[in-house]
């Protein structure tokens, strides 16, 4: 059974005639009569019986009709639902953030999406977790993009740069590196250094920036937040190497950039083979406009 089959069974069911349905079906008689004789077959029961030249539907046939009909007006939704999905009216995306990476970016996203298409119904849903993290996420389908550092590693995951952050040095106001311009890698280098744990993206960006291997530094803490990363360098516990954000101003420290700017790389990443949705596609387009950076 199929669904022209069924098509042609209603359209036979309603007019009563073989000839004129086939008529109203564009097809050969014989065509509509093969396809009423195989769904007959497979139902190992006539569905119509014939009186004075017109067709009449049998018990049996009576419940079919009412059967397909649900199943054609079923098929009709699906085809409408799926239009929907293909033309981004409606779907569900789910975004990965690293960190503070997409904190100005994400907000903005999604509030140019609802002002251009106000009618879509689309689900975002917005988690957090450092690159590992988010990378297996994607790997594991879990999240459709994310937001995150490059992850040399993940053959199978598309980075697409989007945004840059100047890396500073963060000292408490009363630190003796506190009151200059700037500051070298060899000046950070004689303090304790707060840093980034093993999990973040950043972890070998700092002794990368300072030209070091990561044994070599003087860590006194690991931490994965850079609010908590903040405040312990406000409390006096050491110094840290850290991309210039936004939250850096809400603490009570000092913020100075290196004499050689150097940058943290902010990447869009995606499932290389996965066939994202048009909706998140839409997002994907919309995070690489708004951060538009110029390498």
């Amino acid at each position: 059974m199929n669904l022209n089959q069924l098509k042609y069974f209603m359209v036979l069911a309603r007019v009563g005639s073989y000839s004129e349905a086939a008529y109203q079906l564009n097809i050969a008689q014989s065509t509509l009569s093969q396809a009423i004789i195989k769904l007959e077959e497979e139902f190992e029961t006539p569905l119509f019986y014939s009186e004075k030249r017109v067709s009449y539907l049998t018990g049996a046939g009576s419940i079919l009709e009412k059967e397909a009909q649900k199943i054609i007006g079923n098929v009709i939704k699906s085809k409408e639902m799926i239009a929907q999905y293909l033309n981004g009216n409606v779907g569900n995306v789910t975004i990965g953030v690293s960190g503070s990476f997409g904190v100005t970016i994400v907000p903005q996203v999604i509030k140019t999406y609802q002002r251009f298409h106000p009618e879509n119904l689309v689900t975002v849903k917005v988690v957090q977790g450092n690159t590992n993290r988010l990378v297996q996420s994607i790997r594991n389908h879990d999240i459709d993009l994310g937001i995150c550092s490059y992850s040399p590693r993940d053959v199978d995951v598309q980075f697409s740069l989007i945004k840059r952050e100047p890396y500073v040095v963060m000292t408490s106001n009363n630190h003796e590196l506190a009151n200059q311009n700037t500051v070298s890698e060899q000046d950070v280098l004689k303090y304790p250094i707060i840093t980034f744990s093993a999990q973040s993206g950043a972890y070998y960006d700092v002794a990368n920036i300072l030209g070091v291997d990561i044994n070599q530094l003087d860590v006194a803490m690991y931490v994965d937040d850079s609010a908590m990363m903040a405040a312990m360098v406000e409390a006096g516990i050491g110094i840290a190497v850290i991309p210039r954000i936004y939250l850096l101003e809400n603490f009570n420290i000092a913020i100075l950039p290196f004499e050689t700017v150097r940058y943290r790389d902010v990447y869009c990443a995606w499932l290389k083979y996965q066939l994202l949705s048009p909706v998140a596609k839409e997002f994907r387009s919309l995070i690489q406009q708004f951060a538009n950076i110029t390498l």
